[in-house]
């Protein structure tokens, strides 16, 4: 999967915040929270959720932990 373009800012704050490089991440499959591998389009529940790994680079597991 290909993670969302975002403001350098934004990137570099996320990427401090979990002390991963989120595009890197997405790009290889993983989890910036977590640390699972794996993750691809047929890992989450609905388009949402897929969506939101682009986004936040979180494995389904850690969404629904953060999300509810």
């Amino acid at each position: 999967m290909k993670a969302t373009n975002k403001a350098p800012q934004i990137d570099a704050l996320l990427s401090g915040l979990f002390g991963k490089d989120r595009k890197s991440v997405i790009a290889a499959g993983e989890c910036v929270s977590c640390d699972s591998t794996g993750n691809n389009s047929k890992s989450f529940t609905d388009d949402l959720s897929r969506k939101e790994y682009q986004i936040s680079g979180m494995c389904q597991k850690c969404q629904n932990d953060i999300f509810g």
